[in-house]
């Protein structure tokens, strides 16, 4: 029999201060969060994202396959659980407790706990009274707790995805920020989507923040367009729907002449030799994203190559990769040109 060695670190239970964070994983990559501490013979639970930070861990076991821990994780309003390779966690320093990656990890918590329908655990992402919430002033708990019961009976299922976040000032005692989320809330069979610019001021408390205050920029409701593909084709064809609603034709049988968005960077979602599924290119929509059908023939067959984008820099598709792999097609990747 193997001999198995039990390490119950306990580490003081949850109650243990220190935190980690996951390493060894690639920008964009996954950790897999499993049911029990083993590669095969466990079913996946959830998965975290590279940048992921505020780890707890339970306890650990020293097995023939390697050191596994139970972790609990902050997922929004909620947690997650599971087992995960030791290999990948690292304890969290001072230096980066105050990270942009630490910050960022918080941010896309608090835009996930607005999600769910739990004020409850929502609140402990603020700091009360706040300077400023959207355009009222010294805003309570209480206040909150109203606008957000109101917003969410008419929008009773919301997504948020925070795709940019910009560090604009640090002090000693705050820390401000610029953040670009994408969003759609729906409501029976109404809907709206866009895409938000904040700005957010965030006070470090212990190895996390509070938000005490948060305004608009800029706010971008898109237009609810219907994906429009001609069939009647030239020898090769591009079809664009940009964010705003707007459709672009071009003829790419001469490139040289054709006026594209001036960024380059795309996420190519998928090439197809038949017509394209009206329910995929729609969950592209619904997820926020514009996207190109560029029509090509290679000797006498006609493909059909779908490219979200244009994104105005690598490290903004890099950024939004995860949720089109996540929710589009895993199998999605980077791009600088659709020429190709």
């Amino acid at each position: 029999m193997k001999k198995i060695i039990l390490l119950t670190l306990l580490l003081m239970g949850f109650g243990n201060a220190t935190k980690y964070e996951i390493v060894h994983i690639k920008k964009g990559g996954m950790l897999n969060v499993r049911e029990a501490p083993s590669l095969r013979k466990s079913a996946v639970i959830g998965r975290l994202a590279a940048y992921t930070t505020g780890i707890r861990v339970k306890e650990c076991m020293e097995l023939t396959n390697g050191e596994w821990c139970y972790i609990n994780v902050p997922r929004g309003g909620s947690h997650l659980e599971g087992w995960v390779n030791s290999y990948y966690l690292a304890p969290m320093t001072k230096r980066s407790n105050a990270s942009r990656l630490h910050i960022s990890n918080f941010l896309h918590n608090f835009y996930l706990a607005d999600e769910e329908n739990f004020l409850d655990k929502l609140q402990v992402f603020y700091s009360f009274p706040m300077q400023k919430y959207l355009y009222s002033k010294n805003i309570s708990l209480m206040d909150l707790r109203q606008k957000k019961v109101r917003f969410y009976k008419k929008w009773p299922k919301r997504d948020y995805r925070l795709t940019y976040m910009k560090i604009l000032k640090r002090k000693s005692d705050y820390i401000d920020v610029q953040t670009t989320v994408r969003w759609k809330v729906q409501g029976g069979d109404d809907y709206d989507m866009g895409k938000d610019i904040q700005k957010l001021r965030l006070i470090p408390t212990g190895n996390t923040f509070k938000v005490s205050a948060l305004k608009y920029l800029k706010h971008t409701v898109y237009p609810k367009p219907e994906p429009i593909v001609d069939e009647n084709l030239t020898e090769v064809e591009l079809l664009t729907i940009d964010e705003e609603g707007n459709l672009l034709e071009d003829d790419a049988s001469m490139v040289e002449n054709t006026t594209l968005p001036a960024s380059t960077v795309y996420i190519k979602a998928g090439s197809f030799f038949s017509d394209i599924n009206k329910d995929y290119l729609a969950s592209i929509s619904s997820n926020g994203f514009p996207y190109i059908i560029q029509k090509v023939y290679q000797g006498d067959k006609l493909i059909r190559r779908v490219f979200i984008g244009p994104f105005e820099s690598r490290v903004l598709a890099e950024e939004s990769l995860e949720m089109v792999q996540a929710k589009i097609n895993k199998y999605a990747y980077i791009q600088s040109s659709i020429n190709k």
